[in-house]
C-alpha cells in the first residue's frame, strides 16, 4: 500500500508542477543549456533563523558563480506566515520548479538542506519525481536533466562526518560539562538518525548529547544521562538547519516547558548556543559536498 500511496504523491506532484507550468506563457527551449540550483529548506519565519538558510544559499553563489540559485522553502505554513506578515513570496519547490521550466533552464541541481530523510524530503522527492516525468514525456514543458541532493544525514559516513565537524566546534566545552543537540524529530523511521548521531558523538565525548523535541532521544533520555554524567554545566543548541522557532522558544525560551527551564529546575546551568547548523561553515561544506552528489555528470 505505501508503494501506491508513493506513485500517487509522484503522481500529484507531477500533476501539481504541470498547472503550475501552464500559468507561464510558453517559452524555454530545451535547445540552450542553462543550469540552475534550487537551495530547498524546511523554512523559517524569523531573521534569526533565515540567517542560516542565507548563509547556506551565499556558500551556494560562492561555489557556483555563474550559475543561478534560488531558494525555496517546504513548509506551507511558514510561506503564508511570510506572505501574511511580510508581503513576501517564498516559493514551495514545485511552483520554483515550474518557473525555472518556464525560463528555460535545461539542467538544475536541487539541494536539500533538511537534516534527516523525513516526510518533508520524501515529499520533495516526490516533486522531483514528477519532474522527471515531466522531462521524459513532455521535454519542452520540463528538465533535460534534474537531480536531488540526499540530506546531511543519510549514509554511514555523514554521521561521523558531521560528528567530527561538531566536535571540532564544541568539543573544548565538553570538558567542562555537557554539549546538548536538539533535532526535532518525527514519527517516520528516519528518526532513527538522531540516534546514529549520538553514537558518533559519543566516540569524540561522552558529553555530547542528542535529544529531540517530538521523537527519540527525548528529553527524558538526555536528563538521564546527564545525571549519569554528574556535570553542572550544560550547553545546548539546536540540530537543526536554522536556529528559528523551535530553537529560541521549544529549546531557550522562557516558558517553563523549554529544555533551557526544565533543565535549570534540576539544577543545571544552562548555556543556550543559538545557532542553526547552516551557519556553521564546515556544516555547510558537507551541505555542499551533497551538492555536488545531485549534479552527478552534469557539473556545471
Amino acid at each position: 500500500m505505501k508503494y501506491v500511496s508513493r506513485a500517487l504523491a509522484v503522481l500529484a506532484a507531477a500533476l501539481l508542477a504541470a498547472s503550475a507550468a501552464c500559468a507561464f506563457p510558453a517559452g524555454g527551449s530545451v535547445e540552450n543549456s542553462k543550469k540552475g540550483i534550487l537551495v530547498v529548506a524546511f523554512g523559517s519565519s524569523m531573521p534569526e533563523g533565515e540567517a542560516s538558510i542565507e548563509a547556506v544559499t551565499d556558500a551556494v553563489r560562492k561555489a557556483y558563480p555563474g550559475v543561478e540559485t534560488r531558494v525555496a522553502y517546504t513548509s506551507r505554513i511558514i510561506t503564508r506566515k511570510i506572505a501574511r506578515e511580510r508581503g513576501k513570496t517564498v516559493d514551495e519547490p514545485a511552483v520554483a520548479l515550474a518557473k525555472m521550466a518556464y525560463e528555460g533552464f535545461t539542467d538544475v541541481a536541487v539541494l536539500s538542506t533538511h537534516i534527516i530523510p523525513g516526510e518533508e524530503y520524501d515529499d520533495l522527492k516526490a516533486v522531483v519525481d514528477g519532474f522527471r516525468v515531466i522531462g521524459a514525456t513532455a521535454p519542452k514543458a520540463g528538465f533535460r536533466f534534474i537531480g536531488l541532493s540526499s540530506p546531511l544525514l543519510s549514509g554511514a559516513e555523514d554521521f561521523e562526518r558531521l560528528a567530527g565537524v561538531l566536535a571540532d566546534s564544541y568539543l573544548e566545552r565538553t570538558k567542562k560539562g555537557a554539549f546538548v543537540f536538539v533535532g526535532h524529530g518525527t514519527r517516520h523511521f528516519a528518526n532513527a538518525a538522531y540516534g546514529a548521531l549520538q553514537f558518533a558523538l559519543w566516540g569524540k565525548s561522552h558529553n555530547f548529547f542528542v535529544g529531540t523535541i517530538e521523537g527519540s532521544p527525548s528529553y527524558d533520555d538526555v536528563a538521564s544521562g546527564l545525571k549519569t554524567a554528574k556535570v553542572k554545566d550544560v550547553w545546548i543548541a539546536p540540530a537543526m538547519l536554522v536556529a528559528g522557532d523551535h530553537a529560541h522558544n521549544d529549546i531557550a525560551g522562557p516558558e517553563p516547558d523549554s529544555w533551557k527551564s526544565m533543565l535549570e529546575a534540576r539544577g543545571y546551568r544552562v548555556t543556550p548556543v543559538l545557532e542553526g547548523l547552516g551557519q556553521n561553515a564546515a556544516v555547510r561544506g558537507l551541505i555542499l559536498e551533497k551538492l555536488s552528489e545531485a549534479w552527478g555528470e552534469f557539473k556545471p
